[in-house]
């Protein structure tokens, strides 16, 4: 099992940060370097705990699905999401907010659990995903400090 964190800072307030990131119609929009296509929410609205979210992905010329659900959510604070269907090596992911002077700190913990051929590469799988991990936040950055008459939530 190997564990990956991210941070970045994002001048907006934590609201905007964490009403953006856990509305999974805006991930396609922040995790497409990554081969995100498609997600699908149920319920729709609103999110919260048993939320669960299929996600379809494009990795290597093939399309995998994946679902996961929401474990803990704390409106502004934290935000976790377990794999409980698909092939996804992401077991979990865990997204924490706090505030800063110039506006919030995203943090993004990613825990990988390996099977079968991914086992064999777990450290290239984990570099990788480290930077791709890297230029989502950049990519949700890009858009969530936008002015507000281009973004879109």
């Amino acid at each position: 099992m190997t564990t990956i964190t991210q941070s970045i800072e994002i001048q907006r307030p934590v609201e905007e940060v964490f009403a953006f990131v856990t509305d999974a119609r805006n991930n396609p929009r922040w995790q497409s370097a990554a081969g995100l296509q498609q997600t699908q929410q149920t319920p729709e609205d609103p999110v919260g705990v048993g939320t669960r979210i299929t996600e379809t992905w494009r990795f290597m010329g093939r399309s995998s699905e994946s679902t996961s659900e929401v474990t803990e959510y704390e409106p502004n604070k934290k935000y976790t999401r377990r794999l409980i269907a698909g092939t996804s090596p992401i077991a979990c992911g865990e997204y924490t907010f706090e505030p800063v002077a110039q506006g919030t700190r995203w943090t993004f913990t990613v825990t990988l659990q390996t099977h079968g051929f991914f086992s064999i590469a777990e450290q290239l799988l984990a570099s990788n995903l480290k930077h791709g991990m890297a230029a989502n936040l950049t990519a949700a950055k890009a858009l969530l400090e936008q002015p507000a008459t281009n973004r879109v939530s």
